[in-house]
Parts: structure tokens; C-alpha cells; sequence
């Protein structure tokens, strides 16, 4: 009797064990779309065996867990590739929105205005006391100076855009640190009683996927209490269910607002090595600002070299010729503040036209004039429509580095992903076979259960006689 009871014992063990596994696999069917589910699968072993006189006896099998296949190194590979990918993408946009600007094409940009002001002094030299060709100047010299503000401003708006940028994307990491802490009390709670936390884990690894793309990250489990310690740029903000936000503090730099990343625990602003946050950070204080210092190298040029022949010169007032003027063509000092003198604008009269006040000369306005091919930036090498053209396409070849980078980036994180998913996702024909199996298991240990039954049914039958 103790030996049939034994294999109806083993019989249910099977059973059980062959339900579990039709679970887990009906589990991993219903999930084969959702994203960042992790494949499960039962882990049997063997129920420990009696010993009956000299025999050692098996008494069926147990589930021991369900287990994730999930791959720590290659999550470290995909997430390691992702903040690059991040950074890359992020340059990427704002490299494009920074093109928009800096190439204007057509008739309304830099390089058409340059051209537009060079040709009318060069009409000016034409008819140097013609008030009507006086009055293009002006207008073309205000164009001018327009035009280098607008660029400047809207590289300036871009720059703070990205300010705006880093404030919501400080936002949202600090919302998914927050819910890592909870994950974290969940399963260690949940897993304390003995339960599996897998759907739990797997949400967890979802947001650390997520926070990837978003900064540089490691993510260490700590196997004492199946918590994940969270680290942004080698400073821990998430240990078990305590959380460090990231601070995004407004500061004043050179008269200008920025936004400065600290960790408030250790007072220290952050330096990011990836992620789309030092992507942003990357085109604030870098990208952005060395165009800005080119363009007001190259307003500066214009400004001092035409105002230097400028003051020399002679004006014309109503039908006679004043003596030097002494006054500047253009105001300010850079491409912000780049604007029309404002005695020029008042009277175009003003305008030094004449080199020695005789009248009909044009020596003045012919040399400013030939300021457009005279070589004045980079040591003599280049004249400002060189400058502009070797900014611009200086400005194009890092960004098709940066689309390469990209590119090739997203190549690699696409493969990584795949390879982990072929590792720790659900394959439908994998999982049609275990159905199968545990199909088959489960009819095998019934019959078990069913024989010994009849079995036990004799025995009993015996027993009467």
C-alpha cells in the first residue's frame, strides 16, 4: 500500500509540475507582443527520495521557481549603446534645426546680404554724390546688420529651447528613479514571502531601458535583497527605496541663463558621459555658442574694417562736401549688436563716400567696396564671404559626421536589441513545443495516477476475502 500510495503521490507531483508548465507557456504566448516582457519558464527538479529497507524510492518531482531568461551582460551591452545612440540623436535634431538657420538660402540670407551691400558701395563708387545710390547703402549696410542679428537670435533661441529641453528631461528621469524605488520595495516584498516577482522585474527593466537612452547609467542588483542600486555618471540616486532627484539648477554665466545639473546629496554638478541630456548639454554650451563666436568674429571684421576706412572719408551735405567725417559706418562690436550708425541712418548724406573731399571722387567708397575680396580672416587666408562658406560647410561636415555616428549607432543598438530579444524573448514555436511537451506530460501522469488507482482498487478488493 505505502508503495502505490507513493506513485499516486508521484503521479500528482506530474501532474501539478505539467500544469504549472501549460501555465507558464500560456503566459509567455499571451505576452509575445508586449514590449519589454521577459520569457519565463519553469524550473523542475527532483522531490528528495525515501528510503524503504535497503531501496532509495523516488517521490515525483517539484517546481522549484519560474524563472526569467534574462541576460545581465547583454542588458549592460544594449543599455551602454543606448545613451550613445541618445547623445548622437539628440546633436542630430539640433544640427539640423542649427542648418536651417546658418545656410538661408535664397535672397533673404547672410551671404545674399553681404553680397547686396558690397555691390551697392560699389554703385556708390559708381556715383558717389547720387543721394538715391546713398540711400541703397543705408538700407543695404541696415539689411547687413539685420541679418546678423536675426541669425544670432535664432541660434540664441535655439540655445535656450534647449534649456527648456534639459528642465523636462531632468523631469522625467526623476519620475522614473522614483518608480525603480517602488519596483524595488515590490519585489523585495514580494519575494520575501517566497513569490516570483517576474512581471515586476520586467517592468523594472523596462524603465532602465527607457533611463538609458535618456543619461549615462549603471545598474547593479544586489542579490541580498533583489534590489537594483541605480547610478548616473558613477553617483548612486537609487539605493533600495531611496532616491536622489536630479537637480537642474538656473544659474547666471557670462549674463546668460543656464541650466547646471547637480546631485543635491553630494552638492556636485554632474558631468555626463552619454545619454540625450549630455547630447543637450553638448549643443548648449558647445555647439551652439563656438557658431555664435564665428559669426561674431565675422561681424566684428565687417564692423572694423569698414568703419576704419569710413572715418577717413568725406561726407556729402546738401551740394557740398564736409571734411572727415570721422564717424563710423556700422555700431557695435559683435553680430548681436551689429546696427546701422545712427547718423548714417538720420542723414545718408553721411556717408564717406570721397577720400579727398574733391568732388566726384570715389576713392572711399571704391576701397570699401574692395573690402569683399580683400583676404582679412584667418591670418589674410580668407574675405568674409570665404569666412561664412567655410563656416557653413565646416558646420555641414560635423553634422554628417554626427548623422554617420548616428547611423552606425542605431545599427548597433538595433542589432544588440535583436540578439537579446532572440535570447529573452518569446519564440511562438518554442513555446508551441513546450505546450506540447507539458500536453503530453500531463496526460502521461494522469494515466499514472488512473493505473495506480485501479491498482489500489484490487488491493482493496483482496482485502475482503
Amino acid at each position: 500500500m505505502g508503495s502505490l500510495s507513493n506513485a499516486l503521490s508521484i503521479g500528482l507531483s506530474g501532474l501539478r509540475a505539467s500544469q504549472q508548465g501549460l501555465n507558464v507557456a500560456g503566459h509567455n504566448i499571451a505576452n509575445v507582443n508586449t514590449e519589454g516582457y521577459t520569457r519565463q519558464k519553469v524550473v523542475l527538479e527532483a522531490n528528495d527520495p525515501v528510503r524503504l529497507n535497503k531501496l532509495v524510492l523516488g517521490t515525483g518531482v517539484n517546481v522549484m521557481s519560474i524563472s526569467r531568461v534574462r541576460d545581465a551582460f547583454l542588458d549592460r551591452q544594449f543599455r551602454d549603446s543606448n545613451q550613445l545612440m541618445g547623445s548622437f540623436q539628440k546633436q542630430a535634431d539640433a544640427i539640423e534645426m542649427i542648418e536651417t538657420v546658418i545656410s538661408e538660402p535664397g535672397d533673404t540670407g547672410l551671404q545674399q546680404a553681404m553680397e547686396n551691400y558690397f555691390a551697392s558701395l560699389q554703385d556708390l563708387a559708381t556715383n558717389p554724390e547720387s543721394s538715391s545710390v546713398r540711400t541703397t547703402v543705408s538700407e543695404q549696410g541696415r539689411s547687413l546688420a539685420r541679418s546678423f542679428n536675426q541669425m544670432w537670435t535664432q541660434l540664441e533661441n535655439i540655445r535656450s529651447n534647449k534649456n527648456l529641453e534639459i528642465i523636462d528631461k531632468v523631469k522625467k528621469i526623476n519620475e522614473i528613479l522614483d518608480s525603480v524605488a517602488d519596483l524595488n520595495v515590490q519585489i523585495g516584498k514580494t519575494e520575501a514571502l517566497g513569490n516570483q516577482a517576474n512581471d515586476l522585474r520586467d517592468n523594472r527593466d523596462r524603465l532602465l531601458d527607457g533611463l538609458s537612452r535618456m543619461v549615462d547609467i549603471t545598474a547593479q542588483e544586489d542579490p541580498a535583497n533583489n534590489t537594483m542600486t541605480v547610478s548616473i555618471s558613477g553617483q548612486a540616486f537609487v539605493v533600495i527605496d531611496s532616491v536622489t532627484h536630479l537637480e537642474a539648477r538656473s544659474v547666471n554665466v557670462d549674463g546668460k541663463e543656464e541650466i547646471q545639473l547637480y546631485n543635491p546629496e553630494a552638492n556636485e554638478e554632474i558631468s555626463f558621459r552619454g545619454g540625450e541630456l549630455q547630447g543637450l548639454v553638448q549643443i548648449r554650451d558647445r555647439m551652439i555658442p563656438d557658431i555664435q563666436r564665428q559669426l561674431d568674429t565675422l561681424a566684428k571684421a565687417i564692423i572694423d574694417e569698414v568703419n576704419m576706412i569710413h572715418r577717413n572719408g568725406y561726407g556729402l551735405q546738401g551740394n557740398r562736401l564736409t571734411p572727415p567725417t570721422g564717424i563710423d559706418f556700422f555700431q557695435g562690436a559683435d553680430a548681436s549688436t551689429m546696427k546701422l550708425s545712427s547718423l548714417i541712418n538720420n542723414d545718408p548724406g553721411n556717408i564717406a563716400a570721397s577720400g579727398s573731399g574733391a568732388p566726384g571722387d570715389n576713392e572711399n567708397s571704391l576701397q570699401m567696396a574692395m573690402l569683399r575680396n580683400k583676404g582679412v580672416l584667418n591670418n589674410g587666408q580668407f574675405t568674409f564671404e570665404d569666412y561664412l562658406a567655410s563656416m557653413v560647410s565646416t558646420f555641414g561636415l560635423q553634422g554628417e559626421t554626427n548623422q554617420n555616428r548616428l547611423n552606425n549607432q542605431e545599427i548597433l543598438v538595433e542589432s544588440l536589441k535583436n540578439f537579446r530579444e532572440s535570447a529573452i524573448g518569446v519564440n511562438m514555436d518554442e513555446e508551441l513545443v513546450d505546450l506540447v511537451r507539458f500536453q503530453n506530460s500531463f496526460g502521461a501522469n494522469a494515466r499514472v495516477i488512473s493505473i495506480t488507482n485501479e491498482m489500489l482498487g484490487v488491493v482493496v478488493q483482496l482485502g475482503r476475502y
